[in-house]
């Protein structure tokens, strides 16, 4: 029902946008100023720190949880006490504003301003209609204000606001890349101590979610509208002990409307997470429940009630250079009449090369596997990836997802000067199950399964630069290549993509 409103609403979007040349200006005019405001904000952020005449009063502050983090763990709580006027960032300002004498009841505000420009040739192998190559914009900006009452009460609100301009490539301006504003968190936090060690933190309202390694739970920061929740939490401590039962809907993005939660996709579990003290090593347990009205997986459709039971570890080997993650999950439930029998698993080794120590080079080797269903119809056995930080695996193509997938991959990341990082990382894709379909990092069917028995899915090269300007401004530029394989070739259009995207983004 969802996906026949988007088209529905794209059809109109796109009729209205192509009428006339007034929305076409509109939208270089918008882009325009996008652009305008990142300058801005560079500028305006800079200057009271170079017209500073005395010296700035030093301050630690927390590190800006850029990317793949959530930045309501930010804790400006550090710059209590301090003289913000005289710190060399003028953001400080406005990071610890108290409204008390005792300075126990203060504000910080926060935000971001992100542009990126993409290039897809050959978009989905030259399957995309109404082009198959675009040029195009994407624009972001949130605003969050954190509001501090007691030390054991809190408000937490972020606002967001993702445009999409010019993008006419198969889905268009959807709301995996538009929503025009909305709400992205807005919680409460009661703290509750029971000693120095022990403690719980309930959590209420909307919210991101992010655990472990964000394989199957993470916000996704690269995606223009990341994954949020409506719902409840609990973040219990006891000593070096996490422990996380949780219960929310998904929201679901309505382009022009306030987004809203649906009892339709319910998400809960218990995440674990502690160090193993007998190795150097953290262990990460956990249990993800989801129940979602009319799932469809090859053929079997009905309501879907899916149990994950999972484990993760990692850590360094020894006292060596080396160092290794593992990760495997089981999934078991129903679709409608049919049994859910799944699972995944991914090993990871990774080496830090012994040479120049300011250049970091780490190289590594992974292994992932998620398994596919063997016939249409009946029993399931599609792994579902539930609600992943997808870009940050299996290609930053994003055509493929975890589900039905067998990949080993390598990379290397270097960083040969101060605050430039370089990446290359090299994939191979197989089906894991030649009666399956190929997924993408949305969970939908990428490319159908098809008549043929042929599993080499394609290969993927990857090229990536960062780099951090200054702490508010960062930079990064990247490409990446899809070669098609034979199942590609057998059940469709089979063109190679390139994928170049180059992207600033400032944060305070």
């Amino acid at each position: 029902m969802e996906a026949n409103r988007e088209v529905d609403s794209d059809v109109v979007f796109d009729r209205v946008t192509t009428r006339g040349g007034k929305h076409g200006a509109r939208r270089r005019c918008r882009a325009v100023a996008i652009a305008l405001a990142l300058q801005s904000l560079l500028l305006y952020g800079a200057l009271p720190a170079l017209a500073q005449s005395e010296k700035p009063v030093e301050v630690k502050r927390p590190e800006l949880q850029i990317g793949n983090t959530v930045r309501y763990d930010e804790d400006w709580s550090v710059l209590e006490g301090v003289d913000t006027s005289r710190t060399d960032d003028f953001w400080d300002r406005v990071k610890f504003i108290p409204f008390t004498a005792d300075e126990s009841v203060w504000l910080s505000i926060g935000g971001q301003a992100r542009a990126r420009f993409e290039h897809f040739d050959n978009f989905q192998f030259g399957a995309s209609a109404p082009k198959r190559s675009d040029t195009y914009l994407l624009s972001r900006f949130r605003l969050n204000t954190d509001l501090h009452i007691t030390p054991y009460f809190r408000l937490y609100f972020e606002g967001k606001s993702s445009l999409s301009t010019d993008r006419d490539l198969q889905g268009r301006n959807s709301t995996a890349f538009y929503d025009q504003a909305d709400l992205f968190n807005g919680f409460a936090d009661v703290v509750i101590p029971f000693s120095k060690d022990t403690g719980v933190t309930l959590r209420g309202g909307r919210h991101e979610l992010l655990f472990g390694s964000q394989r199957l739970v993470g916000p996704g920061d690269f995606t223009q509208v990341p994954h949020t929740f409506d719902g409840a939490q609990a973040i219990v401590r006891i000593a070096d002990w996490t422990v996380t039962p949780f219960w929310t809907q998904a929201v679901i993005v309505d382009k022009y409307k306030f987004d809203k939660s649906s009892p339709d996709h319910q998400f809960f579990g218990l995440y674990t997470t502690a160090p193993a003290h007998l190795l150097p090593m953290n262990l990460d347990l956990y249990y993800l429940g989801a129940n979602n009205r009319g799932a469809t997986f090859n053929g079997t459709t009905g309501r879907e009630n899916r149990h994950t039971l999972g484990l993760r570890t990692k850590g360094n080997i020894g006292q060596t250079n080396w160092d290794f993650e593992l990760e495997g999950a089981g999934q078991f439930g129903t679709v409608g009449s049919g049994n859910i029998g799944a699972g995944m698993f991914t090993a990871v080794l990774g080496y830090t090369l012994p040479v120049i120590k300011e250049w970091s080079p780490r190289a590594y080797f992974e292994f992932d596997y998620a398994s596919g269903d063997r016939k249409p119809g009946g029993g399931v056995g599609t792994f579902n990836q539930l609600f992943p930080n997808g870009h940050s695996y299996l290609g930053y193509i994003d055509y493929i997802g975890r589900q039905n997938i067998i990949s080993p991959n390598a990379g290397i990341a270097i960083s040969p000067i101060q605050d430039l990082t370089l990446t290359l990382q090299q994939y191979l894709f197989w089906r894991a199950s030649d009666r399956d379909s190929i997924y993408n990092k949305s969970s939908a069917v990428f490319r159908a399964a098809g008549t043929t028995h042929a599993r080499y899915v394609g290969a993927e090269t990857d090229l990536l630069a960062t780099y951090n300007f200054t702490r508010h401004l960062q930079g990064y530029a990247g490409y990446s290549f899809f070669s098609s394989g034979g199942f590609i070739e057998k059940t469709g259009r089979d063109k190679n993509s390139n994928f170049f995207y180059a992207a600033l983004q400032y944060t305070f």
